[in-house]
């Protein structure tokens, strides 16, 4: 899926990439086509309702006037697939889960099913129910591989919209001091560990931290995604930016950034944050 998404952020406009970025991963058998999907980018406007019981799915693809059509079709690899007239012409298009949401590929054809070699369309999609975040101020893209050293505030600004193998490599290479303190905010740190559990590449830390937190990549995993059909995905992201926050004021007055009013501030927060005694098994417990 990597290798895909990579592909189509060459060739769609940013939301896809974000879907793709942030929750980035293979798909899995549980993640179904279920649910209510609102159009990004070029799809504004549209919607498309599906029902999928594991082998087909059902739905409907609907214009902001209210017309549409009907979906229809077999799942297969975990895509769904559907005949569909899009422009007054023939296709068929592809639906796949993409975290946050769902892409959707149509693919031209004749009459009788047959592809006639015409350009794809890609459209984007989020689940009605969760919320996209925006790219945050001063955030930076993933420096190329093989970098060896990187901002640790930078870190925390970015690394939610890079890829996991990114955010493995430079977790591993920001400064212990720097990650004790990120630790201390247990909603931040299951958002990376989390993230650093998709990463191909196993960073060196990841290990310690999950015995740390008495947790394993699949539950965090697992909880984090089922947390997506609800309410509680859009509550923790809400708290992992609240926290991120307060982790970004400790890590800056750390490195001598802010003067002494503001750090005093920040100081006490972190306290509160260290004697609190909650972990990521807590944290993905309340989702």
């Amino acid at each position: 899926m990597r290798d895909l998404g990579r592909s189509l952020c060459k060739r769609v406009a940013a939301a896809l990439c974000l879907l793709l970025l942030m929750v980035s991963g293979t798909v899995a058998a549980q993640d179904r086509l279920n649910g209510t999907y609102l159009g990004l980018d070029d799809a504004q406007g549209l919607s498309v309702q599906l029902q999928d019981n594991g082998r087909s799915v059902t739905g409907r693809v609907s214009a902001p006037d209210g017309s549409g059509q009907a979906i229809s079709g077999d799942i297969e690899g975990g895509s769904a697939f559907s005949k569909l007239i899009f422009r007054g012409q023939h296709g068929i298009a592809r639906f796949t889960p993409k975290g946050l949401g769902l892409s959707m590929i149509w693919s031209p054809t004749d009459q009788n099913g047959n592809r006639t070699g015409g350009a794809d369309v890609v459209f984007a999609f989020r689940r009605q129910s969760l919320e996209l975040p925006a790219q945050p101020a001063g955030f930076v893209p993933a420096p190329p591989p093989g970098t060896r050293r990187f901002e640790p505030g930078s870190f925390l600004r970015s690394y939610e919209f890079w890829e996991p193998n990114a955010v493995a490599e430079i977790y591993d290479v920001i400064d212990e001091q720097y990650r004790a303190i990120i630790r201390l905010f247990p909603a931040v740190q299951t958002d990376l560990i989390w993230k650093l559990c998709q990463s191909t590449s196993v960073p060196s830390e990841l290990g310690e931290a999950l015995r740390g937190e008495g947790v394993t990549c699949a539950q965090v995993d697992n909880k984090i995604k089922a947390s997506q059909a609800t309410g509680g995905f859009n509550r923790f992201k809400r708290r992992v930016h609240t926290e991120k926050a307060d982790a970004l004021l400790a890590v800056e007055c750390a490195r001598g950034i802010h003067n002494a009013p503001v750090c005093v501030d920040a100081a006490r927060r972190t306290q509160r944050a260290a004697t609190a005694l909650e972990t990521v098994a807590t944290v993905i417990k309340g989702i």
